[in-house]
């Protein structure tokens, strides 16, 4: 009789080891295929191909870095590049920088203008270099805002440096408003001027932005000249003028 119950005891703990077994094999197969094997942006159409680069970007499975950055170089169709550049941002991965700096010479401005926005996610003084250099170029309108968007991104306190020359340095007053409206930001600030269209208070506000500490301390960090223009500043310390004397019996003045 115990020997019976032995026998099936042996027997149920065989079974509940075999099926454990199994149930790891399977989870282990699974989490192969997640981290490795859905790693691809290979469906049929652009449109598909997008819909890879979304699911890479939120679920991240192992290699979704390189699988964007691989799209974001070779894909055949802009939209699926831009959407790749877009995703290196969110992801990052050992090749993720260096892809979407490629990408700022993509045949497609919709994929440069990704590239330049996504760039300044990565917070390192080159890459501040990079879009700010980009800022004052012969770029399109569109790439050189997107570059501003980038600068805003950038962690980097030469992203301040650059914001501020492309304030006032840059000829396309629409670029000059975004750089501003960025740079106020960064400094905890909300810009609410009329922007570059009235000149006198635009400089004004230019000019007083030098004054801040965070922007001195970028110059210096920079190794850069912060060039003053104190002509420049009118509406807040330009001395009103007083009210007229008052006349008083006798001629005299008081």
């Amino acid at each position: 009789m115990a020997g019976d119950s032995q026998s099936v005891f042996k027997e149920k703990k065989t079974v509940f080891v075999a099926v454990g077994a199994v149930v790891f094999a399977v989870a282990a197969v699974a989490l192969l295929v997640a981290c490795f094997g859905s790693a691809e942006v290979s469906g049929q159409t652009a449109s598909d191909r997008v819909g890879d680069v979304c699911r890479l970007t939120d679920d991240r499975p192992g290699g979704a870095g390189e699988a964007l950055a691989r799209a974001a170089a070779g894909d055949s169709e802009p939209s699926v590049r831009q959407a790749a550049v877009v995703g290196l941002g969110r992801v990052g991965g050992p090749n993720a920088r260096q892809a979407v700096e490629q990408a700022l010479e993509d045949p497609s401005s919709r994929v440069r203008a990704a590239a330049a926005g996504t760039l300044g996610l990565f917070g390192d003084p080159a890459a501040a270099d990079r879009l700010g250099a980009l800022a004052a170029s012969e770029a399109t309108l569109v790439e050189r805002k997107a570059s501003v968007l980038g600068l805003a991104r950038c962690g980097s306190d030469r992203s301040i440096v650059w914001l501020l020359e492309t304030a006032e340095k840059t000829a396309d007053m629409s670029v000059q408003h975004a750089a501003i409206r960025a740079l106020f930001r960064k400094l905890g600030m909300r810009y609410v001027g009329s922007g570059p269209s009235n000149r006198v208070q635009w400089l004004d506000h230019v000019e007083l932005v030098k004054d801040f500490p965070q922007v001195q301390q970028a110059y210096a960090h920079a190794g850069r000249t912060l060039e003053r223009h104190p002509e420049n500043l009118r509406s807040h310390y330009e001395p009103k003028p007083g009210p007229a004397p008052i006349p008083v019996p006798g001629g005299k003045q008081p």
